[in-house]
Protein backbone atom coordinates (compact mmCIF):
# COMPACT_ATOMS: atom_id res chain seq x y z
CA UNK A 1 0.00 0.00 0.00
CA UNK A 2 1.60 3.33 -1.02
CA UNK A 3 2.26 5.90 1.66
CA UNK A 4 -0.04 8.88 0.99
CA UNK A 5 2.29 11.43 2.60
CA UNK A 6 5.31 10.11 0.70
CA UNK A 7 3.92 8.16 -2.29
CA UNK A 8 6.67 5.74 -3.31
CA UNK A 9 8.97 8.20 -1.53
CA UNK A 10 8.53 10.77 -4.27
CA UNK A 11 11.52 13.07 -3.91
CA UNK A 12 9.56 16.03 -5.30
CA UNK A 13 6.98 15.63 -2.53
CA UNK A 14 9.74 15.58 0.09
CA UNK A 15 11.46 18.61 -1.44
CA UNK A 16 8.15 20.51 -1.46
CA UNK A 17 7.52 19.64 2.18
CA UNK A 18 11.02 20.74 3.22
CA UNK A 19 10.53 24.05 1.37
CA UNK A 20 7.13 24.64 3.00
CA UNK A 21 8.48 23.73 6.43
CA UNK A 22 11.31 26.24 6.04
CA UNK A 23 8.77 28.94 5.19
CA UNK A 24 6.63 27.99 8.20
CA UNK A 25 9.69 28.10 10.47
CA UNK A 26 10.55 31.55 9.11
CA UNK A 27 6.99 32.78 9.62
CA UNK A 28 6.79 31.48 13.19
CA UNK A 29 10.21 32.86 14.08
CA UNK A 30 9.12 36.27 12.82
CA UNK A 31 5.78 36.03 14.70
CA UNK A 32 7.47 35.71 18.08
CA UNK A 33 8.41 39.11 19.53
CA UNK A 34 12.18 39.71 19.68
CA UNK A 35 11.98 40.13 23.46
CA UNK A 36 10.60 36.59 23.68
CA UNK A 37 13.40 34.97 21.63
CA UNK A 38 15.58 34.31 24.70
CA UNK A 39 12.68 33.56 27.06
CA UNK A 40 12.18 30.02 28.33
CA UNK A 41 8.90 28.76 29.81
CA UNK A 42 10.95 26.63 32.24
CA UNK A 43 14.64 26.44 33.16
CA UNK A 44 15.12 23.16 31.30
CA UNK A 45 13.11 24.25 28.22
CA UNK A 46 14.53 25.68 25.01
CA UNK A 47 14.09 29.29 23.98
CA UNK A 48 13.17 30.21 20.40
CA UNK A 49 16.80 31.22 19.83
CA UNK A 50 17.94 27.76 20.92
CA UNK A 51 15.40 26.05 18.66
CA UNK A 52 16.58 28.10 15.68
CA UNK A 53 20.25 27.42 16.48
CA UNK A 54 19.46 23.71 16.66
CA UNK A 55 17.64 23.79 13.31
CA UNK A 56 20.59 25.61 11.75
CA UNK A 57 23.04 23.08 13.18
CA UNK A 58 20.97 20.14 11.96
CA UNK A 59 20.57 21.61 8.48
CA UNK A 60 24.25 22.51 8.23
CA UNK A 61 25.87 19.42 9.68
CA UNK A 62 23.38 16.59 9.98
CA UNK A 63 20.61 15.60 7.58
CA UNK A 64 22.04 16.65 4.20
CA UNK A 65 25.58 15.67 5.15
CA UNK A 66 24.55 12.27 6.50
CA UNK A 67 22.49 11.56 3.39
CA UNK A 68 25.45 12.53 1.21
CA UNK A 69 27.60 10.17 3.27
CA UNK A 70 25.01 7.38 3.13
CA UNK A 71 24.73 7.67 -0.65
CA UNK A 72 28.48 7.92 -1.21
CA UNK A 73 31.62 6.68 0.47
CA UNK A 74 30.66 4.81 3.62
CA UNK A 75 34.10 3.50 4.60
CA UNK A 76 34.82 6.77 6.40
CA UNK A 77 32.88 7.65 9.57
CA UNK A 78 29.82 9.89 9.23
CA UNK A 79 30.56 13.61 9.28
CA UNK A 80 30.91 15.26 12.70
CA UNK A 81 28.16 17.58 13.81
CA UNK A 82 28.96 21.23 14.41
CA UNK A 83 27.33 23.81 16.65
CA UNK A 84 26.55 27.26 15.28
CA UNK A 85 26.77 30.75 16.65
CA UNK A 86 24.43 33.63 15.81
CA UNK A 87 22.34 34.33 12.73
CA UNK A 88 20.51 31.07 13.17
CA UNK A 89 17.34 31.83 11.19
CA UNK A 90 19.22 33.29 8.22
CA UNK A 91 21.77 30.48 8.39
CA UNK A 92 19.06 27.84 8.53
CA UNK A 93 17.23 29.31 5.53
CA UNK A 94 20.44 29.54 3.48
CA UNK A 95 21.39 25.95 4.36
CA UNK A 96 17.86 24.75 3.55
CA UNK A 97 18.17 26.33 0.09
CA UNK A 98 21.46 24.45 -0.39
CA UNK A 99 19.81 21.24 0.84
CA UNK A 100 16.92 21.61 -1.60
CA UNK A 101 19.31 22.30 -4.48
CA UNK A 102 21.27 19.16 -3.57
CA UNK A 103 18.10 17.06 -3.32
CA UNK A 104 16.85 18.37 -6.68
CA UNK A 105 20.08 17.16 -8.30
CA UNK A 106 19.94 13.69 -6.71
CA UNK A 107 18.18 11.80 -9.47
CA UNK A 108 16.80 8.43 -8.35
CA UNK A 109 18.75 7.18 -5.33
CA UNK A 110 18.19 3.78 -3.77
CA UNK A 111 16.10 4.60 -0.68
CA UNK A 112 16.84 1.17 0.79
CA UNK A 113 20.62 1.57 1.09
CA UNK A 114 21.31 1.08 4.80
CA UNK A 115 24.11 2.01 7.16
CA UNK A 116 24.80 1.57 10.85
CA UNK A 117 25.05 4.78 12.88
CA UNK A 118 26.37 4.86 16.42
CA UNK A 119 24.93 7.32 18.92
CA UNK A 120 26.63 8.08 22.21
CA UNK A 121 29.97 6.86 23.48
CA UNK A 122 31.37 4.09 25.62
CA UNK A 123 28.93 1.87 27.49
CA UNK A 124 26.08 4.23 26.53
CA UNK A 125 26.73 3.86 22.79
CA UNK A 126 23.92 2.46 20.68
CA UNK A 127 24.21 1.41 17.05
CA UNK A 128 21.11 1.56 14.88
CA UNK A 129 20.57 0.70 11.23
CA UNK A 130 19.02 3.39 9.04
CA UNK A 131 18.05 3.37 5.38
CA UNK A 132 18.44 6.42 3.16
CA UNK A 133 14.62 6.64 3.04
CA UNK A 134 14.47 6.57 6.85
CA UNK A 135 16.84 9.53 7.02
CA UNK A 136 14.91 11.46 4.37
CA UNK A 137 11.50 11.15 6.03
CA UNK A 138 13.08 11.80 9.44
CA UNK A 139 14.29 15.13 8.06
CA UNK A 140 10.71 16.16 7.26
CA UNK A 141 9.48 14.91 10.65
CA UNK A 142 12.28 16.78 12.43
CA UNK A 143 10.93 20.03 10.96
CA UNK A 144 7.41 19.10 12.09
CA UNK A 145 8.53 18.40 15.65
CA UNK A 146 10.27 21.77 15.91
CA UNK A 147 7.36 23.61 14.30
CA UNK A 148 5.20 22.18 17.08
CA UNK A 149 7.79 23.28 19.62
CA UNK A 150 7.79 26.81 18.20
CA UNK A 151 3.97 27.01 18.35
CA UNK A 152 4.09 25.81 21.96
CA UNK A 153 6.68 28.51 22.77
CA UNK A 154 4.48 31.18 21.19
CA UNK A 155 1.49 29.96 23.18
CA UNK A 156 3.50 29.87 26.43
CA UNK A 157 4.88 33.36 25.79
CA UNK A 158 1.40 34.86 25.41
CA UNK A 159 0.17 33.00 28.50
CA UNK A 160 3.16 34.49 30.34
CA UNK A 161 2.59 38.11 29.27
CA UNK A 162 -1.24 38.19 29.15
CA UNK A 163 -2.05 38.57 32.89
CA UNK A 164 -4.00 40.28 34.24
CA UNK A 165 -5.91 39.62 31.04
CA UNK A 166 -7.21 36.21 29.99
CA UNK A 167 -7.04 34.38 26.70
CA UNK A 168 -10.17 32.32 27.43
CA UNK A 169 -12.07 33.78 24.48
CA UNK A 170 -9.52 32.19 22.10
CA UNK A 171 -10.54 28.71 23.22
CA UNK A 172 -8.74 26.07 25.22
CA UNK A 173 -5.28 24.84 24.34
Amino acid sequence: MPNEAFPSLDLNVVIGQLARSAEAIRALACAIPKVAAQWKPAPDAWSLSEVLAHLYDEERSDFRQRLQWMLGERNAPPPPREVSGGGALEGFLAEREASIAWLEALGSPDWDVSVDLTFGQGAEAETLTFRVGDMLVSWVEHDTLHLRQMVELLHAWYAHVAPPYRTAYAGSW
